[in-house]
């Protein structure tokens, strides 16, 4: 299936999905009790770019869809957040002024999880702003396959990092005006994450070898193991956007955009590294009951 047919189908999808998840709408509005919600959307991933100087000295670039899952503890004071996503995708690369695109895939693995609790010292006066501090643990796995060269043609890192974790929230209330769209309270949440890991565990792979000896072709990465490192050996950094419309049944919908991006450096060795940028919608069901 082409790839752009296959990305409609899932908007379409997703579109006759909304329609069923707000019907049935009560009037009751969201509280600031403890809630907890299950996470589900699809995402689009408009640039992943990736590079490793010990094995090839092409940046692999690419575009790509997926789903998320999620679960979202949240109160006034606290939030617990696990969300873990996959994306696939096409890759390509430019060398001598050339661009290739042919055969060439990726697998994207991301997961964020957080414990934030609120301190507020700043907007203590402003009951509809919410500043929050905690850890974070980040996990990133990245695997790449480009088929058009003999040059490394399968690829792959898993990096995961424990560290800081900051939330500026935003809550916004739109009362009824009786209008069209308005005929009922609006309520809507902003929010920015950010992560930053100050140790970790990375995995890269420890040598290439030929699976076609005959022709010489086809270099395999393969038999990484795991190594410890700190923040300037390992980089890790996440950014995330969210809006959160919530419906009166209790539910809510999810926009999001997230950054990551990673860095491994080993000295002589060379260097790893890679970003991706992620757009998203999802449902947020509430677990919570009445």
């Amino acid at each position: 299936m082409n790839f752009y047919r296959l990305l409609k189908s899932c908007f379409f999808l997703l579109l006759c999905g909304i329609s069923t998840f707000v019907v049935g709408q009560e009037d009751s509005p969201p509280t600031l009790k403890k809630q907890h919600y299950f996470i589900a959307g699809i995402n689009l991933s408009p640039t992943n770019k990736s590079q490793d100087l010990a094995f090839s000295p092409l940046t692999y670039k690419g575009r790509g869809i997926g789903g998320s899952v999620g679960y979202l503890l949240t109160s006034e004071k606290f939030e617990f957040l696990i969300d873990g996503g996959f994306d696939f995708g096409i890759l390509y690369t430019h060398l001598s002024g050339v661009t290739d695109a042919g055969g060439n895939i990726f697998y994207y693995v991301p997961v964020h999880t957080h414990a934030l609790w609120k301190v507020n010292p700043v907007f203590s006066s402003k009951e509809n702003v919410h500043f929050k501090v905690g850890a974070a643990i980040d996990f990133t796995g990245n695997y790449r396959g480009n088929f058009s060269y003999t040059n490394s043609s399968l690829n792959f890192e898993y990096v995961s990092g424990f560290g800081l974790a900051t939330q500026f929230a935003w809550d916004v209330s739109l009362p009824s005006s009786g209008k069209f769209l308005r005929k009922k309270d609006r309520d809507f949440t902003f929010l920015w994450n950010f992560s930053l890991p100050l140790m970790g565990t990375y995995i890269r792979p420890s040598y290439n070898t030929i699976s076609n000896f005959t022709t010489g072709a086809n270099f395999i990465s393969g038999e990484g193991k795991n190594n410890f490192a700190f923040i300037g050996d390992l980089v890790q950094v996440s950014s995330r956007l969210e809006f959160y419309y919530h419906l009166h049944n209790k539910n809510a919908l999810r926009f999001n955009y997230v950054w990551r991006y990673y860095g491994v450096n080993e000295g002589s060795s060379g260097t790893s590294k890679g970003a991706s940028h992620r757009l998203g919608i999802a449902f947020m069901f509430n677990l919570t009951g009445k």
